[in-house]
């Protein structure tokens, strides 16, 4: 699709996009709206996932993983960690960036199974959402629970781009609420992932996490403060903190340069 091959598949039930052909991997957790479009359900987002992961490439084989369908009732961050453990098995040890919600994920994961993740990158994500963060969550809950989706779409897509790019994704993001509806399923498989975001604190699990960590965002960011990015990573023994000025949760798509030279520099170290 993008001039190298692309895989599709599933690893312990998770769906997942790779690319590359590097002899290390790097795989990579999404954030909280993973349920509403994973990354097999439409191919041309299947497209963006393997354009986005090809950025990693040279060293490394990029795979984007989705949690699973049907998580459990209640799930908590731990529990769906749990899942990228048993990936994990079946993929062996790895670099491991997760984005914004998927950091809450690799905190745990890194912590538990340190035998099996060699460097981590907190991506845009922190110990536990700001006081920001946390009210977009808990609005995202109750549109999600009425079933009006295509505001959640349309603050997701504003919060991830600006500049000239931003008209572009918000009217994708509009057209893409007006003609997908997720099912039921998802809509639960949100709110449950929504729910365990609200009540993550990984504060408790920092000093456990014993591998080169870069911990990496913006220090407008609507969803994590500049003080919980520099307490997270003051709280993790081998972690390197970048902020970058003046961005937020856009920097991953607006910012490239800082934001990929950072996670270029842990991982060829």
């Amino acid at each position: 699709m993008i001039g190298i091959p692309v895989r599709r598949g599933r690893w312990a039930d998770h769906p997942y996009i790779a690319v590359g052909g590097g002899p290390r991997t790097l795989l990579v957790i999404p954030g909280l709206n993973d349920p509403l479009c994973r990354v097999t359900d439409r191919w041309w987002f299947s497209l963006l996932v393997a354009t986005y992961c090809s950025r990693y490439t040279g060293r490394h084989t990029v795979a984007m993983v989705s949690r699973p369908p049907g998580v459990a009732e209640n799930a908590t961050t731990r529990e769906l960690a749990a899942g990228y453990a048993n990936v994990l098995k079946e993929t062996g040890p790895a670099d491991v960036m997760g984005l914004s919600m998927g950091g809450f994920l690799l905190a745990h994961l890194a912590a538990d199974h340190p035998e099996n993740v060699e460097h981590a990158v907190f991506g845009l994500a922190a110990d536990r959402l700001g006081a920001r963060g946390r009210a977009v969550v808990e609005r995202w809950c109750e549109h999600a629970r009425g079933g009006e989706f295509r505001p959640i779409y349309a603050e997701a897509a504003d919060a991830v781009t600006s500049g000239l790019r931003g008209p572009i994704v918000r009217g994708a993001a509009g057209l893409y609420g007006r003609l997908a509806t997720p099912s039921p399923d998802d809509r639960r498989d949100f709110l449950v992932s929504a729910e365990a975001c609200l009540a993550h604190d990984a504060s408790d699990r920092l000093d456990g996490i014993d591998v080169p960590t870069l911990v990496i965002g913006g220090t407008d960011d609507p969803f994590f403060s500049a003080e919980r990015y520099r307490e997270t990573a003051a709280g993790i023994p081998h972690a390197h903190l970048v902020e970058i000025p003046e961005a937020g949760h856009e920097a991953v798509l607006d910012r490239r340069r800082e934001f990929d030279g950072a996670i270029r520099d842990l991982l060829y170290e």
